[in-house]
């Protein structure tokens, strides 16, 4: 019987594509490039190199530390148990995120966090006419979205001391010093409080959310919801309308994930 050819190249190869993908494959193999050795492994020049590791940040299939070497990120080495949990987390979570959207009339995103990162699992667009554009698949730094900072807030201060003042933190990028670690616990703890997060364009200019809380069954915060605006109109995310629906959205989520 005629073997097929698993590794024949296509007829209309797409060089980026192909050199984007390649530059995946190293990482994960080796687990570290510099833009030089990424330069010449794929015979382009050091500029080209660095968009395309800086498109790989960018989606977080890379990260980069302090010494500009990459590293695999979150979007390479995703737990496959966790992958299933966050399926089942969206089928149960979908619906109050469309009825969200279409109560505020605004987008809304569903986040979970992984490690120091929030992946957006999901978008519901909003009607209005000048509203944010879907955030799914985008993964971002925790500490920076509403949404990241509200889960960051459920943790021990030992937790976050892992996150972001060990060594691992440096190599990924999100170590923070004494004085910045202490003013990140600060803002925590009044989040925790308050219940909820609000991100002024910290992640994208013109942008602005506000985040909430889903807790599981067993109580610890399990994904959050955002309303995402254009930063024009962010005093929308202080009303009451919009604060309601959110955490009515959140508690409703919350209830459907203890019924199984």
């Amino acid at each position: 019987m005629e073997r097929r050819v698993v590794a024949q190249a296509p007829a209309h190869l797409l060089g980026s594509v192909d050199n984007a993908l390649r530059l995946l494959q190293t990482l994960r193999d080796t687990g570290a490039v510099s833009i030089t050795d990424a330069a010449a492994d794929q015979q382009v020049s050091p500029s080209t190199a660095h968009r395309l590791l800086s498109m790989l940040v960018y989606r977080g299939f890379a990260v980069q530390d302090e010494s500009r070497i990459y590293h695999p990120g979150p979007g390479i080495v995703a737990n496959v148990e966790a992958q299933s949990a966050h399926r089942s987390l969206l089928q149960i979570l979908r619906p109050h995120l469309d009825s969200l959207s279409e109560t505020t009339g605004e987008t809304c995103n569903l986040l979970v966090r992984v490690g120091t990162t929030t992946r957006f699992l999901a978008s519901a667009e909003g009607s209005d006419r000048l509203r944010i554009g879907s955030r799914a698949g985008e993964i971002l730094p925790a500490r920076l979205t509403s949404g990241g900072q509200v889960l960051l807030a459920d943790l021990s201060p030992q937790v976050l001391a892992g996150l972001y003042t060990s060594n691992a933190a440096r190599t990924s990028g999100e170590f923070l010093d004494a004085e910045a670690f202490a003013r990140f616990r600060r803002q925590l703890d009044h989040i925790r409080k308050v219940g909820s997060a609000l991100n002024r364009e910290r992640t994208e200019r013109g942008v602005s959310a506000l985040g909430m809380p889903v807790r599981g069954p067993e109580g610890p915060m399990v994904a959050a919801i955002s309303v995402s605006v254009p930063s024009p109109r962010d005093e929308a995310l202080g009303s009451e309308r919009i604060r309601s629906a959110l955490s009515s959205a959140c508690q409703a989520g919350a209830a459907d994930l203890a019924g199984g």
